[in-house]
């Protein structure tokens, strides 16, 4: 359904039809009487309008008095009151306002592109303020229905309605309809909802007839949740294999550039890829060659991350002998769930997360302070130790950049702080020392930004600390940068999103 068009024409009939489709030739009439049927239990209330008085309600509901007969695209017909939808609806107040509809009192008013439910959902909310949807699919036609008769309260309703009832099953559906009006909030949750169910929808035969600039769309994020790369690229052949005409091989290869080939199994590459028709074309190897090329010389492919969630990591008694206890908050379900605990028993560690893994460092164990290192995978769930730190160390900070995983500072002993810096390589499973900061800092606080490390406050043993240090991995140099306001060292905190 498209939108109503800013300017109307009166057609010589004896019906007004605006707009009238081509070839539109209007049904038989049926005389639709409003009611307030009571609503299902799967039903969904739209609010946010504003009523009219109980009596003009009560007049709509049985036919009284009304002026307007309005003929929905199946030709069923609704009595109103034109007072009323024309202080409801813009579209209406365009049509019936003009000096040149004068004449046309007493002849229907046919709408082809609005479907009866939609048309009879938006003359409720004109009069009282909310309807009533059937289900999930209906919110569409309600929506498009509402647009088109510039009744914006109740679009804003139906739209948030939609981004609420997303899924595998309506993400793709509501996506199209967001992008059809232009409501730019709801396009972007229905994407997020579409990556986030992207394998189920995949395996359905809607995948098939998505339209091209979605599928390139989902292909190119980096929010696909998805068990394996393997899944991105069958979806791809897949879709292509399904079009007809059959893309150009320019097109189809654009398209498989949005894969990342890299991440691929060795196994399924052989079986699967080096097999498939699309790619066994000249331009097709270059392409393969070109993209297991650049990974074999340092050209990493992105992994698809899918929805950052907030890790919070700690314990629940401030004292060496504690557990560190695991939790995972999903902002999509508003909720918090407790994961597996880490193998040893720490407090005042750091914690930092790279290539979806959170990374827990150092800390004060029964035995003393620890250089130690565990590694968290959410896939499975479980804990594994990695390479430790050169150097024991609490109380200290931790951030990402580039794939690289930094700790600064802390103390090393109950006497001894450190200004010292170690950086660790997942790919090589080894720490290096990088320059270190000027000063020696205990519980300051990190963060990264465009590729640069920010290290703020701490205790130096005498007093807490307003000073910042930022530094650069291409020069290896520290440099002093504004101070913050106030002195501040940090306690054990670790939240991280990943």
């Amino acid at each position: 359904m498209s939108r109503a068009p800013d300017s109307v024409t009166k057609p010589d009939d004896t019906h007004v039809f605006f707009p009238l489709a081509p070839h539109f030739m209007p049904p038989a009439r049926k005389r639709a009487r409003a009611s307030a049927d009571a609503p299902s239990a799967a039903s969904i209330e739209l609010v946010g309008g504003l009523a009219e008085k109980p009596s003009t309600i009560a007049k709509f509901r049985d036919g009284r008095l009304t002026d307007v007969e309005v003929l929905a695209a199946d030709g069923t017909a609704f009595h109103a009151h034109a007072l009323c939808i024309t202080s409801g609806s813009e579209y209406f107040e365009r049509l019936l306002a003009g000096e040149r509809w004068a004449d046309t009192a007493g002849r229907p008013l046919s709408l082809p592109d609005v479907p009866k439910q939609g048309l009879a959902a938006c003359l409720e909310f004109i009069y009282t303020g909310s309807c009533t949807v059937a289900d999930a699919a209906e919110l569409m036609v309600v929506l498009e229905a509402a647009a088109y008769l510039q009744i914006p309260h109740l679009v804003d309703a139906a739209a948030k309605a939609m981004s609420a009832h997303l899924g595998a099953t309506t993400a793709l559906a509501y996506w199209a309809v967001a992008d059809r009006q232009g409501l730019s909030k709801l396009a972007a949750d229905a994407m997020s909802a579409a990556a986030r169910h992207f394998e189920q929808i995949a395996a359905t035969p809607a995948w098939l007839s998505t339209p091209a600039e979605t599928v390139r769309a989902l292909l190119a994020s980096d929010r696909l949740e998805v068990a394996g790369e393997e899944a991105v690229y069958t979806a791809a052949v897949k879709w292509l294999h399904a079009q007809a005409p059959p893309p150009a091989e320019d097109d189809a290869l654009a398209l498989l550039r949005l894969v990342r080939f890299p991440l691929l199994r060795r196994e399924f590459v052989q079986e699967t890829v080096h097999n498939e028709p699309l790619l066994l074309t000249v331009a097709g190897l270059q392409m393969l060659n070109r993209s297991f090329f650049g990974a074999l010389h340092g050209d990493s492919a992105r992994r698809r991350m899918g929805f950052e969630k907030l890790y919070r990591v700690g314990s629940r008694a401030y004292d060496a002998l504690a557990t560190l206890y695991l939790y995972r908050y999903d902002s999509m379900a508003n909720a918090w769930e407790a994961l597996a605990s880490t193998s040893s028993t720490r407090s005042a560690p750091a914690a930092a997360a790279i290539d979806g893994k959170l990374y827990v460092m150092g800390g004060s164990g029964p035995d003393g302070y620890l250089s130690s290192v565990e590694r968290y995978d959410p896939a499975k769930n479980a804990w594994e130790a990695v390479a430790p730190m050169s150097t024991a160390r609490s109380s200290h900070a931790a951030a990402a950049i580039d794939g690289k995983l930094y700790v600064m500072g802390g103390a090393h002993d109950s006497q001894h702080r450190l200004s010292s810096v170690e950086l660790y390589d997942a790919s090589t499973n080894a720490w290096e020392a990088v320059a270190p900061m000027s000063t020696a800092r205990v519980c300051p606080a990190a963060a990264a930004i465009d590729g640069k490390l920010y290290v703020m406050g701490g205790y130096n043993g005498q007093n807490q600390l307003s000073s910042v240090e930022r530094y650069d991995p291409a020069t290896d140099e520290w440099a002093a940068i504004t101070s913050m306001a106030l002195g501040a060292a940090t306690k054990f905190k670790c939240a991280v999103f990943m």
